[in-house]
């Protein structure tokens, strides 16, 4: 039993996680110009973005507990904070600037996502509709629209740094409008150890990100590197990547009340395998992109439905905690992906690290289908 008498209404929550979405576009649109204000080399400025990586899986457990203890003042907080820290990276001007601005930032994202996750979740199990896959596709859309933008617009001479306080601006705005919306605190708490479906949703969320992240980053240099594809090919491989992402989790979000978590889950598992292993054994660059697509549109919808999962699973007024748990597995396996396929192509080469993904996507198959069928909306 929460503090708020009504769940939030589906569209605030699609707003939302638009404007998260939002304040992600002109970060990454800004890093070329970031690394060169800075006077960074390229390893400082990888250097900066795995201390923001980092830096948000503390904030992510950290965060789901206040949720319970606090409710909305935390919510709200949080949400302002990153806004704020979503300008800092622009600003700026040496390189331990950035690196404390960058680390921020990822703290500040890392909070805010769980935040944003509890708010879908608190939505789902108020009033019935799904809204966890639709919600993180407007996430991708407001994240593109807003580096597309960005780019333009910093083409025409616009500072990057005046163009991302408009979209922060705006998620402040929308943060005070709708504060009552928040979840609140929590009443007659009582701390459990995380339950068994917890535990296994947070180990899947971990999986599939791992897939995700290892497919999204390393399809471009895939293509260029194995395949010998033009330019324009290899460069459009994370666009397409994240494009159908977009469209799975649409796709997933009318599929959801048709098939259910476990088989949409399940389904995610195969297809995205089958995605990989086309990638892996590729002749062709239009092969290789079939794959990365085809991995891209099943994943996609992975995490976003372990996230409502994981809300409903959790005990009663732990459900932040455990939405936090379930988000620092999914960034842990965000972390690991990339480094993974690093560390076996230098041993191997690419294609073997690409196979290697494999038994993520099974484990995906398997662990769905370990899901109780009893975990409902409450």
């Amino acid at each position: 039993m929460t503090a708020i008498a009504a769940p939030p209404r589906p569209l605030v929550v699609l707003t939302g996680f638009a404007g998260y979405g939002a304040l992600w576009g002109p970060y990454l649109a800004s890093l070329p110009g970031i690394r060169a204000a800075t006077g960074a080399t390229t390893g400082q400025l990888g250097l900066a973005l795995l201390v923001g990586a980092v830096a948000a899986l503390p904030a992510m457990a950290w965060v789901g507990r206040l949720l319970d203890r606090h409710g909305r003042v935390v919510a709200v907080s949080v949400v302002i904070s990153f806004a704020v820290a979503a300008v800092l990276p622009m600003w700026a001007g040496s390189v331990p600037g950035l690196v404390v601005a960058v680390a921020l930032f990822g703290f500040g994202s890392g909070a805010c996502n769980v935040v944003m996750v509890a708010l879908a979740s608190r939505a789902e199990a108020g009033t019935g509709v799904r809204v966890m896959n639709q919600a993180h596709a407007l996430f991708s859309v407001g994240l593109l629209m807003c580096s597309l933008g960005t780019g333009a617009l910093g083409a025409l001479g616009v500072p990057a740094g005046v163009l991302c306080t408009v979209p922060a601006a705006c998620v402040v705005f929308w943060a005070v409008k709708v504060r009552g919306q928040f979840p609140g605190r929590a009443r007659n708490r009582v701390r459990r150890r995380p339950v068994r479906p917890v535990a296994l949703l947070c180990l899947l969320a971990g999986l599939a990100m791992l897939v995700e992240s290892g497919v999204q980053q390393w399809s471009s240099v895939f293509l260029s590197d194995v395949v010998h594809a033009p330019l324009m090919w290899s460069s459009a491989a994370p666009g397409v990547f994240a494009g159908m992402m977009a469209a799975g989790r649409f796709g997933g979000h009318w599929l959801l009340p048709h098939t259910g978590e476990r088989v949409l889950l399940v389904a995610a598992g195969l297809v995205s395998g089958c995605g990989v292993l086309l990638l892996a054994t590729a002749g062709t660059p239009s092969t290789a992109l079939v794959g990365t697509a085809l991995a891209g549109l099943a994943v996609s919808v992975a995490t976003p439905t372990v996230y409502g999962l994981a809300g409903r699973a959790a005990p009663p007024g732990d459900s932040g905690a455990a939405i936090g748990a379930t988000a620092s597995w999914a960034n842990l396996g965000l972390l690991l992906g990339p480094a993974l396929l690093g560390q076996v192509a230098d041993h191997t080469d690419l294609r073997t690290a690409m196979v290697v993904l494999l038994p993520a996507c099974l484990a995906v198959c398997l662990l769905a289908r370990t899901i109780p069928t009893n975990v409902r909306t409450r």
